[in-house]
């Protein structure tokens, strides 16, 4: 009898063997739930270094765990999107998705001169709450000098916000450059990039169109002088971008037509200033004169 149950007991493990080996195991990629915002592929470095991937639900990020910013930024903006009317979060927070030790702090910026630069702006996310508060993630930020992102950085965004409005969607890409300088911010030692790069997809017109701005103060202004081909982007940043098939890399194409003007004046009518509910201060009587 006892054999009778060895013999079972050693078929049952061969079955359960052979199953297992035969079987195939799908692992979910670090970006599966970022696929809206990475719909050509994952951009890849041409180095390999420490990163960490997150995935949030408005957009996609590279964190390099050495230097403390993200190398890159991916999110899908939407026409619709453009027009958010809720409030800045303004709630700065570390990264709980980054290895502890090696994720940058609001701290690391206080009275470092920079400020905390969105990648992926703020605005871009005023449509939904949790969004906007998903934006001020640390793994979104890097060393700006005000004087750049208040400004031409700033115009940058506007823009963008008006190809998607005229467009329907575009994929942006958006990262800094960072050379060795040792330039670095803060307890944690944040990395100081030399420059700024995006670069914006129109996924349904397979085009695409570069930007390179340098981290020094730039008023708001023209952006031809700021277009950069995407080979030298890229080149620059230490990455390859995943793009439609058709888009030429190393030519800068004409820049998009953008009416800044009627997408503000949309903003407006959508998004109405709210009116204050400050009591008024009464009116003092006027002083009778004899």
């Amino acid at each position: 009898m006892k054999s009778l149950y060895r013999r079972t007991a050693c078929c049952l493990w061969l079955s359960l063997c052979t199953i297992l080996a035969s079987a195939h195991f799908v692992v979910a990629a670090p970006f599966d739930d970022c696929k809206d915002h990475l719909p050509f592929g994952v951009p890849s470095l041409t180095k390999q270094v420490a990163t960490t991937p997150v995935c949030y639900v408005g957009y996609a990020a590279l964190h390099d765990d050495t230097l403390l910013i993200p190398r890159w930024v991916a999110y899908r903006l939407t026409g619709p999107h453009t027009h958010g009317c809720i409030a800045r979060a303004n709630n700065f927070h570390a990264d709980d998705n980054l290895p502890e030790g090696k994720r940058a702090l609001p701290a690391d910026y206080k009275g470092s001169g920079f400020d905390q630069g969105h990648q992926a702006p703020a605005q871009d996310f005023a449509w939904n709450l949790d969004r906007n508060k998903e934006s001020f993630s640390m793994v979104n930020m890097a060393p700006q000098l005000p004087g750049l992102n208040r400004a031409q950085w700033l115009r940058l965004e506007e823009t963008v916000r008006g190809f998607a409005a005229k467009r329907g969607a575009v994929i942006v890409y958006v990262g800094p450059i960072v050379i060795n300088s040792g330039h670095t911010i803060g307890k944690n030692k944040v990395a100081v990039p030399i420059a700024f790069w995006k670069v914006i997809v129109d996924p349904e017109k397979k085009e695409a169109i570069g930007f390179v701005l340098p981290q020094r103060k730039i008023a708001k202004g023209k952006l031809e002088p700021w277009q950069a081909d995407i080979a030298r982007i890229e080149e620059s940043a230490g990455l390859k971008l995943p793009l439609p098939e058709g888009i030429v890399r190393d030519k800068t194409p004409e820049l998009w037509s953008a009416d800044l003007a009627s997408w503000r004046a949309d903003q407006k009518r959508l998004c109405p200033p709210k009116k204050s509910t400050k009591p008024k201060k009464p009116k003092k009587p006027k002083k009778k004169t004899a």
